[in-house]
Formats: structure tokens, sequence, C-alpha cells
């Protein structure tokens, strides 16, 4: 049993110090800076579309070489899709890196020459008879994608 009376420690404060508070708010901070960094705006995804186009026609024009047939990539507002030529006509590229894929929300083809679609042809030595430029844009930001005469593909304004 106890024989004394509990007593009240005078030194010990309820709460938090001052120092332990902004701490907590800096950890908060940085940890709110690293969620809105990691949020995909429209110049990343307008940029990684790019990207994605840009390997996806060095692919088709590989492919090209490879079989020895033409291939096409054919444009539109909606999206793009690969063919390629056996025994006079067009018919899909098989496999899955060649399916028909639509444009992402917030990304949107602009054709160069003022029509609502395009078309890049790869022969089959890899030189493109169509060099253009594809323009993709999204708010405020465009890249572009370029097919040289040469077949070469780049990306970048």
């Amino acid at each position: 049993m106890r024989t004394s009376a509990p007593t009240a420690d005078p030194v010990r404060p309820n709460g938090f110090t001052l120092v332990e508070l902004m701490v907590v708010l800096a950890i908060l901070g940085l940890a709110a800076t690293a969620v809105v960094l990691t949020i995909p705006g429209e110049e990343r995804s307008v940029r990684s579309e790019a990207d994605r186009l840009a390997a996806r026609l060095a692919a088709a024009r590989d492919v090209a070489v490879v079989e020895g047939r033409s291939v096409a990539v054919n444009f539109a507002p909606s999206g793009y899709g690969f063919e390629r030529r056996i025994a006079g006509e067009w018919q899909p590229l098989p496999g899955r890196a060649f399916e028909q894929r639509n444009w992402p929300s917030g990304v949107h083809f602009v054709a160069a020459n003022g029509q609502g679609g395009a078309r890049v042809l790869f022969d089959r030595v890899g030189t493109s008879p169509t060099p253009q430029a594809i323009v993709l844009a999204g708010g405020d930001a465009r890249e572009a994608v370029r097919v040289s005469a040469t077949g070469e593909v780049s990306r970048g304004e």
C-alpha cells in the first residue's frame, strides 16, 4: 500500500512545444509537395504520349525493314493505327504494340496540312516518302514528332 499521497509534477507541461508543431508542419508540407509533383499535368501527358508515339513509329519503321514491306501509320482526330501492305492490300499490322490507339483525354492531334488526318509511310528500306511532323497538343503544351525522308523519327518542337 501507498503511504504517501500522489503529488502533481509542476514542471511537466501539457501539450506540444512550438518546435514539435513546426516539425510536424514541415513534414506535412514535404509530403504534400511530393503528392503534387507526382500528379501528371497537361504538359507531362502530352510529352509522354509524344514519346510513346515516337517509339511506336520507330518500331513500325523497323518492321517495314525486317519484313521488306511497306508500313503505314494513319492519324485521325480520334487516334492512330498501323497497317502493312501484303499482296497489294493494306492490312492491320499484327501485334500488341501496333494495335489501334486512341488519344488520351486532354491530348489531341493537330494535322499539319489542315486536314482531319495524316498518313506516314515507311517503305521496305525504312525511308519515308511522306516526311512530316505530327503535332500533339493539350492545353498550353505542344510536342512534335518528326519523321524525316530518311525514316529517322525524332521528338521535339
